[in-house]
């Protein structure tokens, strides 16, 4: 099967002809990685220049001993380890705190975030089903009234209940849901 050009979604087809499917929805992983990272970036040199600064002003008023030195190094340390911790905690709180709610909610094993199929089975790190057991894939979006719409396609099984979604951008939704039902042979 040919792997379709998705404008955020990457799907690929691995040496062992193995597909891997990446929904790239815009809020998990990347974007928020981003953010993350620039704020550890922007905090880490912030504390930096802080850091720098304080010594210089404080430098102006010490006397010439050996102690200050140290107490130069002392007094730029403490601004660049402070702002790095807090850079550190937000880094962690964005860029993690989506999963973490996510496996608390037990909501898992429901977003197919990065995902493979080798022609019978479907893994990820979080869940393993066999295609026979996909009835349909459709078009899905839940709105709220506060924050970006989510769209995604959603998998049902034979029973009619929801298995997974796969996390897309809106302008990818369509041929998403086209191009999982062509690759696992649902309607």
């Amino acid at each position: 099967m040919v792997a379709q050009s998705f404008s955020e979604a990457t799907v690929e087809e691995m040496h062992n002809g193995v597909i891997r499917v990446r929904g790239n929805g815009g809020f998990d992983g990347g974007e928020l990685s981003k953010i993350g990272k620039f704020i550890f970036k922007l905090s880490f040199g912030f504390g930096c220049f802080f850091g720098v600064f304080i010594s210089i002003m404080t430098y102006n008023d010490l006397d010439s001993d050996e102690n200050n030195l140290f107490y130069l190094l002392e007094t730029a340390a403490f601004p660049i380890i402070g702002f790095t911790i807090i850079g550190s905690i937000f880094y962690i709180t964005v860029s993690y705190g989506f999963h973490i709610i996510r496996v608390i909610f037990g909501y898992q094993k429901l977003w197919w975030d990065d995902f493979t199929f080798d022609g019978e089975n479907i893994k990820s790190s979080r869940f393993k089903f066999k295609a026979s057991e996909i009835a349909m894939i459709k078009s899905e979006t839940k709105k709220f009234p506060d924050s970006d719409s989510w769209h995604y396609a959603s998998i049902i099984n034979s029973k009619g209940d929801e298995i997974g979604r796969v996390m897309v951008a809106y302008r990818d939704k369509k041929k998403m849901v086209k191009y999982l039902s062509d690759l696992f042979g649902t309607l």
